[in-house]
């Protein structure tokens, strides 16, 4: 009884000092990155929202299988094609994935903002629509009337953890311009993308290769320390998901 009350008192303790040891565990939008200070922010787009509003009549085994037959065609994306980016959450994408993406296809640019948000109509002194659009069909007219044959969407999901270097073996450091290093920052970046035919409306979906890096930092510069840590993984992982993009549908 006694080896058993001791052994959960021993779990319980490792437990403890796994919550002491990493705190200040967080997930963020790449399109909110900035700890929530951007008042433009208004969610992310969902999956209906881009690769298929909700039908409005009874789905047929006949529609299962042309969709499935349609969806067999090779999905290609060759070099220097026109496609309408979007990144999910933001006004525009950022300038290091349209510069990622330029090494490869030429590139316009559409708002990631949701549709049909009661809170962004409200922001801007507007009433939401009575009338709800089919969004995944208004992005593909707006992208053919731009002359682009795809629409490439991507989400981002900035995940970290901080650790307390108070809990470590204490290693002596210069204490230079007010700023002695007591926290280390985990961060990883995980994409999302969403491929999608303007003309026929089929679409595929992948995750790019995840990226991690770590930075320590104190009181007085951790913030500048964050940003410079996500421009860091953002630069990066989009690098990587163009080349990848492209060596999955450029051929």
């Amino acid at each position: 009884m006694k080896d058993l009350i001791a052994g959960k008192w021993r779990t319980l303790l490792l437990v403890v000092l796994s919550v002491l040891v990493v705190s200040g565990c967080s997930v963020r939008s790449i399109s909110n990155a900035d700890k929530g200070s951007n008042a433009f922010y208004r969610g992310e787009l969902s999956d209906q929202d881009v690769l298929g509003a909700m039908p409005k009549q009874d789905i047929t085994d006949a529609d299962i299988k042309t969709a499935l037959n349609n969806a067999r065609y090779s999905f290609r994306l060759p070099k220097d094609s026109s496609i309408l980016l979007i990144q999910s959450g933001a006004m525009t994408p950022d300038a290091e994935m349209q510069k990622a993406l330029k090494q490869y296809y030429s590139v316009a640019v559409f708002s990631g903002i949701p549709p049909n948000d009661s809170r962004y109509y409200g922001y801007r002194g507007e009433a939401a629509p009575e009338k709800q659009t089919d969004y995944p069909k208004l992005l593909r007219l707006t992208a053919a009337n731009g002359g682009q044959d795809k629409i490439l969407v991507y989400w981002g999901q900035l995940e970290s953890g901080s650790e307390n270097e108070a809990t470590k073996v204490v290693s002596w450091v210069p204490f230079i311009g007010g700023v002695l290093p007591d926290e280390t920052q985990h961060m990883r970046l995980v994409l999302r993308m969403a491929l999608i035919d303007v003309l026929s409306g089929r679409w595929v979906t992948f995750t790019p290769e995840v990226f991690e890096n770590s930075s320590v930092s104190g009181r007085y510069n951790r913030d500048s320390k964050d940003t410079k840590q996500i421009m860091a993984l953002k630069v990066q992982a989009y690098e990587a998901a163009a080349k990848e993009l492209f060596a999955r549908f450029g051929g």
